[in-house]
């Protein structure tokens, strides 16, 4: 929910929705606010990545979290009183001006570090979890978006923002980051590990998927930041209204999938094939369908949300099968995305139409178009997505793997104790949960107490959860350490005493 509430409020900023006043009649400041953002929130996750080692100490502080919250609220509150009913009733424009740039900044920095929050929590949940978690928070922006626009209109101004819609603005980066810091996990894997350890780790098809992702997303973004800023804010709302219900539709179907389909179904690398290749034919079609170029732009822009919720699950399954700093895993990864992004807005508001201009609409679109097709299919390929989650020599699972192990322990949870009463089983499964929350266990660790109390050894443990013999080990000492026993017996034992306790 925290990860939901902070892409909410970036929303809020890229549709206007919560902010502009009667007088912006066109897009041109949500191009600049868009620009100012994605570029600084980018930029940081990027100095954070390559930073890694230094960075690593401010994630152990729940009070960071707080502290970014704050501050990126009351940038927000500076964007509004930057806005033309309030203080430049007394100021020069060019101070409020001044004042919009410097709170756009400000609470794009705060944008990029409570994001590395959010990877640090994506980085500990199994694949089938992180689908899950990320689909609903779409959910929560496109219900954000809904209340914030269906909201009385009444403005503290006339012709300013509405009050509702100024306290929405406010009140998501407070939520996110307060959500954030009730996160029971404090750890970081990787951080005690050498940043050139972990670059190392990074396999070549990693910085392939970052060429990608920083083309894409500037393409995309191009497109759909030279309609906004061409058309009227009332077009911009009317298409954002189209595609946050596509994406909420989009969300439940991934969502139900997730949750139905046994885990080798969910075939990640034809999803990446099938939107880069939506995204092209959208892209080239621009000019050739001039009664449809709204519906196809805001449909590109569908395809760029798609893309980042693809993204960010990919990012977090990298983390989670190789078990390496997740600073440096989203700091690149998607500080690519945001750098991308940003880069696209700015070229669509300021070299788009200069280029459409000198050579025409097909051929600058078709370019485009090819630029992303020679990307997606030369550069990072589907096999090269299967190579990235290929089986290293470690013994670390695939994608297949990972999210199949999630289908097979669901099912085994319901198969593996027939001879049981259920009610037993339920109180099992209760005390294995609060306990794993008592002792702060990560997601990896409590699927290991799991099986040790189930009476598993290292090599069955192993096979089950897909997982290196070594690093079995090193998941079932952690457990002991941070439960305070010694041996499986003890904690078979433990487990015993909370089930009857319950």
């Amino acid at each position: 929910m925290g990860f939901g509430f902070l892409l909410a409020s970036v929303y809020l900023i890229s549709s206007g929705t919560a902010w502009l006043s009667e007088t912006m009649l066109d897009g041109d400041d949500i191009g600049k606010l868009s620009i100012i953002v994605n570029l600084s929130g980018g930029i940081t996750m990027l100095v954070v990545a390559v930073g890694s080692m230094k960075f690593s100490r401010w994630w152990a502080y729940r009070r960071t979290c707080i502290i970014l919250a704050v501050v990126a609220a009351l940038a927000n509150f500076l964007i509004i009183l930057a806005g033309p009913y309030y203080l430049s009733l007394w100021v020069p424009y060019a101070v409020t001006g001044v004042l919009f740039r410097i709170s756009g900044v400000v609470f794009g920095v705060c944008m990029g570090f409570l994001a590395i929050f959010c990877a640090r929590l994506y980085g500990t949940l199994p694949p089938r979890q992180v689908i899950i978690y990320t689909a609903f928070c779409q959910i929560i922006v496109a219900t954000t978006f809904y209340f914030t626009v269906g909201s009385p209109a009444w403005a503290p101004a006339q012709g300013g923002p509405s009050l509702i819609g100024i306290l929405f603005y406010i009140a998501m980066p407070l939520l996110a980051g307060y959500l954030l810091s009730l996160s029971p996990y404090a750890e970081i894997q990787g951080a005690s590990v050498e940043k050139k350890e972990v670059l190392r780790a990074l396999p070549c098809s990693f910085w392939k998927l970052l060429i990608v992702v920083l083309v894409f997303s500037c393409m995309v973004s191009s497109v759909y930041s030279r309609m906004v800023t061409t058309s009227p804010t009332g077009a911009t709302l009317d298409g954002t209204r189209f595609v946050m219900l596509l994406r909420t539709l989009l969300a439940f179907i991934l969502i139900a999938i997730a949750i139905t389909s046994e885990g080798k179904r969910l075939n990640f690398g034809k999803a990446y094939s099938a939107i880069m290749v939506t995204s092209v034919a959208l892209v080239a079609c621009l000019p050739l369908a001039t009664g449809l170029s709204a519906i196809l732009t805001q449909t590109a822009a569908l395809m760029s949300a798609v893309f980042e919720l693809f993204l960010w699950c990919i990012l977090a399954f990298i983390v989670y099968q190789r078990r390496i700093s997740v600073l440096v895993v989203f700091g690149f990864g998607y500080g690519a995305y945001l750098v991308g992004t940003g880069l696209g807005w700015f070229a669509g508001a300021r070299a788009l139409e200069g280029l459409i201009s000198a050579v025409g609409d097909t051929f600058a679109y078709m370019f485009m178009a090819i630029i992303v097709l020679a990307c997606a299919f030369l550069i990072f390929s589907e096999r090269e997505f299967d190579a990235l989650f290929g089986p290293k020599e470690d013994g670390a699972p695939s994608l297949e793997d990972m999210l199949a192990w999630d289908y097979a322990a669901e099912t085994e949870a319901v198969e593996g104790a027939d001879d049981a009463p259920s009610g037993k089983r339920r109180r099992f499964d209760e005390a294995l949960l609060k306990l794993a929350q008592e002792y702060q266990l990560t997601a990896r660790e409590a699927d290991v107490m799991r099986c040790v109390a189930m009476g598993y050894d290292s090599s069955t443990m192993a096979d089950k959860l897909c997982l290196a013999w070594n690093t079995v080990r090193t998941y079932r000492r952690n457990v002991y350490g941070k439960m305070g026993v010694h041996s499986r017996q003890e904690l078979m034992k433990l487990v015993e005493e909370r089930s009857s306790q319950d």
